[in-house]
This record gives C-alpha cells, sequence and structure tokens, in this order.
C-alpha cells in the first residue's frame, strides 16, 4: 500500500495446506496482501475442521526475516551478495551452456524436495526440464522414503502409482507397521482428522495394534507391540507364514485375484518362527496370536510409512505388508484396503513417463530408476566419479538433502566438486548454503495450489484448486518461472511431453496449468470440455470456496478396474523379492554395532525445516536421543548424560533421555535437526544431523528401489565423555 492508498479490506479465502500430506484445509485472514492468519476449516470434506500447529503457523514462514527474498549470489568467502534476476539468470545461463558444450545436457541434473509435492507447477516443470535436457540426473526426495511403495505396487498392482489404502474408518483390526499418525496425520493414506478415526476402532469394539521401537504417540493410545528397529520385515514373513501353516488364507478371494500364490508360500517357509522371534524382540506365540487375530478379523487392514519404508529392505517390507492384507481376503474390501479414487487417474501416465520402474540404470552403481528419477543415495557419487555423464551442474528445488537425504558428510565434500549449484530455496540452510546462486521461491501462500499427490491418496475423495492468497514479497517468483526463465537461456524447454521443443520454436507453450487442467478435464469427474455439465475443470474449482467432495469414500469393487498386469490379478512371485528374502536371510550382526537406530518424529517438526519459526520451538525443543532402561544401564549411561553415537559411516554427539518409551536393543534420535546457513533460530537450535550416521552406499540401501536405509542402522552408544 502506498502512502496515501486507503487500506485494503480485511477478507478470508479459503485454501489447503501445504506442509504435509493431510493438506488439511484452512481459512486465511488477509490484511493488506498479508496472511495474518490462518485457522481450520470446518467443512472441509476430509480435516473437517482440524488443522495441527504447523499449518495454522506457516504465515510466520512467509513472513519469517530469515527467508531469501532476493536472488543471493555466493561469493569466494563463503557469504552471500544480493543480485538482480537478470543477473542471477544470465550468470546461471552461461554457465550452463558452458557446461553443455564441454559435458553434454546429461551433466545437468534436478533435485527436488516433499514441497514440490504442494506445487504442481514446480513438479511439471522440473520434470519437464530434464526430459528436455535428457539427463538421467533427477534426483526426488521420494527416494529417502516412499521409493518402496511405488516398487512393491509395480511388483504387485502392475503400476508404480496404484497401491491400496487402508479403510480405517470402517475397519475392525488396523494393523500400524512403524508409523506415527497421530503426529504425521497419515502418510500415504490421507484421513483426515486420523486420531479420531482410529480411536473409534476399539470404540466400536475393534484393535488397533501398533509395532514400533518406540511407545510413540500413537502406540499410546492403543495395543503397542515393541520390536528391535529395522526387523518389520522379520515380523510380517513370520505371519505370513502362520497363516499359510495354518490354513487361514482366503482361498476364494485368492484364486480370484492372485497368481504366484504357492510361490510366496514357499518364500515365507524359510522363515523360522524363533529366529525371528530372536530378530524382533517379539516372542514366537505373541508373532502367532497377531498373525491369527488379523487373518480371522472380519476386516483388516495393514499400514506401514516411515519406520517400515526406511529399512534395509523397505520394498520387501511393503510387499509383506500387502501380501498379509491380499491373502486374507482385505484387498478391494471395505474395512480392508481400498484404491483410491481421484480427479486425475494413475492408470495410463506410464505413457508421458510419469510411472514405471527400471526402464533404465544410474551411471555408476547401475541402480534402476523410479517414475524417472534416480536415487538420492546415487546423487554424491555420481558427482564425484570421472566419465562421460558425470553429474557436474545442479539445479536443487526446495529441497534440504544434505540433512535429509542419507550419507550427508559425503554429500557435503560432493557438492564442492560442482561447477554449478543453484538452489530454489526460501531460506539458506545446510544445502542451498553450499549453492553458487540462490534463487527466492514462492511459497504455498502465494502460488496457484492443487494437491497434485495428495488427492490421489485421500479416502474421502475430494478436489480442490486454489488462487494465491497474496502476493509474494521482495522478488520471490513461482518455481515454474524460475525454471522456464533457465531454460529459455539454455534452449531448452519446460513441458516434457514428444516435440515440446518444436512446439516452442513455432510459438505454442502449455502452461502447467494447461497440462493438469487437461488431465482434470479428461479424468473420471472432468467435464469433458462441457460434454459433462456438472464435471470439473480448473475455472470451476478455482472458482469454487474450498474443497469439493467427490464421494464418502473410496470404491470397492474396482479390482478390475485398478490391477495393471496384463492378466488382471495380483503377482506375489517375483525374483527381485526372493533376492531380498536371501539377503535379509543371509545377513549376520556386526557385533561391533549392537545397537539399531531409528529416527524420531516430531508434532511441531517437518522433516528438517520449520525450525526457524520461534512459536513452533517453544518449550523443551531440543535434538535427544532416547534409550531404553536396560541398555542404559548396559552401557553405563545416564539421563541427560552427553552421548556419541557411532555407526560404520560417522558419529554424533547428543544429550541422551532415558525412558521406558523405547525398545531394548534400539536407539531413537530425533531427526532433522543440526542446521548450518543463514536461518538463526534453527542454527541456535544446535543438534546433530541424523543422516551423518547413515549410508548412500548403494550395497547398503533398498535394491528394489533405490530407497534411502534411515532405519535400523546399527550403531553403538557410550558417554561422551569416554571416547
Amino acid at each position: 500500500m502506498t502512502s496515501g492508498t486507503a487500506p485494503l479490506p480485511v477478507v478470508e479465502a479459503k485454501t489447503f495446506c501445504g506442509i504435509c500430506e493431510a493438506s488439511c484445509g484452512l481459512i486465511a485472514t488477509i490484511d493488506n496482501d498479508r496472511v495474518t492468519e490462518l485457522r481450520p476449516d470446518p467443512d472441509h470434506p476430509t480435516s473437517r475442521g482440524f488443522a495441527c500447529s504447523k499449518g495454522v503457523m506457516f504465515h510466520h514462514v512467509a513472513a519469517d526475516p530469515d527467508r531469501v527474498l532476493h536472488p543471493m549470489r555466493r561469493k569466494t568467502d563463503g557469504s552471500f551478495a544480493r543480485a538482480t534476476w537478470e543477473e542471477a539468470l544470465d550468470d546461471v545461463g552461461r554457465r550452463l551452456e558452458s557446461i553443455q558444450r564441454a559435458h553434454g545436457n546429461e551433466s545437468i541434473g534436478i533435485a527436488y524436495g516433499n514441497p514440490v509435492a504442494w506445487s504442481f507447477a514446480a513438479a511439471v516443470t522440473a520434470s519437464g526440464l530434464a526430459t528436455s535436457l535428457g539427463t538421467r540426473h533427477l534426483y526426488s526426495s521420494a527416494s529417502v522414503d516412499v521409493n518402496n511403495y511405488f516398487a512393491a505396487a509395480d511388483l504387485l498392482y502392475g503400476n508404480t502409482l496404484i497401491y491400496p489404502l487402508p479403510d480405517f474408518v470402517a475397519t475392525d483390526f488396523a494393523l500400524i507397521i512403524g508409523a506415527n499418525p497421530v503426529v504425521s496425520h497419515g502418510s500415504m493414506v490421507t484421513t483426515g482428522r486420523i486420531r479420531d478415526v482410529l480411536v473409534g476402532i476399539p470404540e466400536r469394539g475393534g484393535r488397533v495394534v501398533v509395532v514400533d521401537p518406540r511407545r510413540s504417540e500413537t502406540a499410546q493410545l492403543f495395543e503397542h507391540l515393541p520390536i528391535r528397529a529395522g526387523a518389520d520385515p522379520w515380523l510380517l514373513a513370520a505371519m505370513l507364514r502362520v497363516i499359510f501353516d495354518e490354513d487361514l488364507i482366503d482361498v476364494s478371494v485368492v484364486r480370484a485375484q492372485t497368481s504366484g500364490i504357492a510361490g510366496l508360500r514357499d518364500m515365507v517357509a524359510r522363515f523360522d518362527l524363533d529366529r525371528a522371534a530372536v530378530e524382533t524382540g517379539i516372542d514366537a506365540a505373541v508373532i502367532a496370536e497377531l498373525a491369527r487375530a488379523l487373518a480371522t478379523a472380519r476386516t483388516a487392514c495393514v499400514y506401514g510409512r516411515c519406520g517400515a519404508s526406511l529399512g534395509r529392505y523397505s520394498t520387501l517390507t511393503k510387499f509383506l505388508l500387502d501380501a498379509l492384507a491380499i491373502v486374507t481376503g482385505n484387498l478391494d474390501r471395505r474395512g480392508g484396503m481400498v484404491f483410491g479414487h481421484s480427479m486425475i487417474e494413475a492408470k495410463g501416465t506410464g505413457d508421458l513417463g510419469g510411472s514405471g520402474r527400471n526402464r533404465w540404470k544410474t551411471r555408476v552403481r547401475g541402480v534402476g530408476e523410479v517414475n524417472g528419477t534416480a536415487p538420492m543415495a546415487c546423487m554424491a557419487e555420481e558427482i564425484t566419479t570421472p566419465g562421460k555423464g558425470r553429474l557436474r551442474a545442479l539445479i536443487a528445488l526446495s529441497t534440504n538433502f544434505v540433512s535429509s537425504a542419507p550419507g550427508s558428510s559425503q554429500t557435503i565434500a560432493a557438492l564442492d566438486e560442482l561447477e554449478l549449484m543453484v538452489s530454489l530455496d526460501p531460506y539458506l540452510t545446510e544445502t542451498s548454503s553450499r549453492a553458487h546462486w540462490v534463487l527466492p521461491p514462492t511459497v504455498w501462500l502465494e502460488r496457484e495450489h492443487l494437491p497434485i499427490f495428495t488427492q490421489t491418496q485421500s479416502t474421502v475423495p475430494n478436489a480442490q484448486w486454489v488462487a494465491p492468497l497474496v502476493p509474494a514479497p521482495g522478488e520471490a517468483r513461482d518455481d515454474a518461472w524460475i525454471l522456464e526463465q533457465i531454460a529459455h537461456r539454455i534452449g531448452e524447454t519446460t513441458l516434457g511431453i514428444p516435440g515440446a521443443k518444436l512446439l516452442a520454436r513455432i510459438g505454442i507453450r502449455f502452461s502447467p496449468a494447461q497440462l493438469i487442467d487437461l488431465a482434470v478435464r479428461l479424468g473420471p469427474h472432468g467435464d469433458l470440455f462441457g460434454l459433462r455439465r456438472k464435471g470439473l475443470s480448473r475455472r470451476k474449482l478455482m472458482a469454487t470456496e474450498g474443497a469439493v467432495k467427490l464421494a464418502d469414500d473410496c470404491p470397492v469393487g474396482v479390482f478390475d478396474a485398478k490391477i495393471q498386469h496384463t492378466d488382471r490379478r495380483v503377482h506375489l512371485l517375483h525374483a527381485e523379492i526372493g533376492s531380498e528374502i536371501d539377503r535379509l536371510i543371509d545377513g549376520i550382526d556386526d557385533p561391533r554395532y549392537p545397537l539399531r537406530l531409528f529416527s524420531v518424529r516430531e508434532l511441531r517438526s517437518h522433516n528438517s525445516w520449520l525450525h526457524n519459526i520461534p512459536r513452533l520451538m517453544s518449550g523443551d525443543r531440543r535434538c535427544r536421543a532416547l534409550m531404553s532402561p536396560t541398555d542404559a544401564a548396559a552401557a553405563g549411561l545416564h539421563d541427560r548424560d552427553d552421548v556419541t553415537i557411532v555407526s560404520a559411516w560417522g558419529e554424533v554427539r547428543v544429550p541422551m533421555v532415558v525412558t521406558d518409551e523405547i525398545a531394548d536393543g534400539s536407539v531413537g534420535l530425533t531427526h532433522g535437526w543440526g542446521h548450518e546457513g543463514g536461518w538463526r533460530t534453527a542454527i541456535a537450535a544446535g543438534g546433530a544431523n541424523y543422516n551423518v550416521l547413515t549410508p548412500n552406499d548403494t550395497n547398503q540401501i533398498d535394491r528394489p528401489s533405490g530407497n534411502a536405509f534411515l532405519n535400523g542402522i546399527p550403531v553403538t552408544v557410550t558417554r561422551s565423555d569416554e571416547r
């Protein structure tokens, strides 16, 4: 507002949270082009008046005085100086052109983090630019925690983007493995007010069993079964063996839906319950009882997330989780596992490169791609290994991979070898502070907003597309605009479709919004360009206040339409799974590292950010390790001791909390701490970087998916003053 101009009226507008997968509905109060308050939207079809502290505080991120609002060039002394957009883009363009001429397009890479899942334009342009370049250096945060979902989906259902969701609202038995939905609000499943939904299961006579090395916020509410960190596949395979041995499979459903059931029986027959008890720390009789309870429940669903998705054998773990539902007749069943029903269908996306696996392999180590992306665990070695296709320039979008991806120490060292790094990030983080250029992107309050990722996994199908709430401050620009400007300067396009470069030469360009609108209009709820009068389009959704509910729940009886194998059956026998079972059974523990480390998620953190907002950092917020009284006594440790945690890949020093929340044999460590850069509150909070302890060795990561190995890390713990 300029001097003498009348103030703008205070208004309210509906949007949704762009931090985590819950995507809760919010109502924003806007005063003079600033969001001054965010509160839950009681009319949102999924969240129904719920939002956590992170979502309602996000306007403080937008207004953070440490936020990067202008292009910043790193100087030789490591400090940053403000520059103009023209200076930044021209310099980036010149340097990329030089790298193109000397080493080819395949030496340029793109990496993006979780926030891109809530920025459809960034997602489209990032993958489009990689396609235009013809580079295989496209790195996604999915390879840190969810590629195993996609690999298991490909094996079982024939498409990486088709995976069933637990129907918690109608189930009689919920088995939750390594997930804390009371804090995460549901990951890879969007069930609004998930705490209330889960509490409703025992209230109507059902059971919820939470398997976790920590008595988490979720486990405290239900039956908690402690397990040694990283041992999930041992438990699941042993449960399947019991179900087969005691003839508890649903024969009629298995015959109708699957192939390879005999092969699956043979594979799990290799798992001895007594060894499974040793590996998991769970008595064999308890494992058997759990298997029987799941198999004989009227309806049952199984769900595993970060604890189960970050282990060394995470695709095997996800495969076995789904197999439990499948063989007990709980796939495509109300109260069991149901398939999502969204305004954009995953079916057919393989034709455009959006889904698929192992169509090409990484230059170094030969790890297969997933959904067109390479594993972040390979990035450091791709930078440091000479030869054709060596990664020499990297464009990073909203990713703090130095903190959040495996092998932090190796990654930091590798970044020094890049000829150019450009980071699109609202903060100077431990990653972006190592870039040559930091360019300021908008945040979700300031850009057109569509839940491109989470709308596919909502158990109450809905659609929402909202306009920017406020103008971007300073010189912040949308990620898509920044990428388009860079692409233009090096003769590339950000449209990842056949003939895109030719179309661009003759002046025909499609924006990300136009491409997604096309998919919506041709989708199951689309308006078919006017042929379906009540159908959806971008224009209709943006004119709607809030979300549009598409159905009360996900449909059942859609098995034939969802399964993408040519025989329309779920495939239960795979050589890849057999190889992973061999690797698991043949594994030998290293006696130097007797404990197993796992990450602890916190209510007011999200991955490696939100530590710069004072109101979210109030109270006793600090990085800490958690250990059981038994293990602490054996190691001569006491509550509040400073301890050193050592793995084969690094060591960190943190304060220890001794608590009976932790299972014997395991150590918890809060993740996402240990900050560097220019965000002052985050740096002042101190702490240690969890991923100093994790490997980016491709012999250690999950082989079928390239997923990082971050949970179940073998470690030893000693008092720091003894080292």
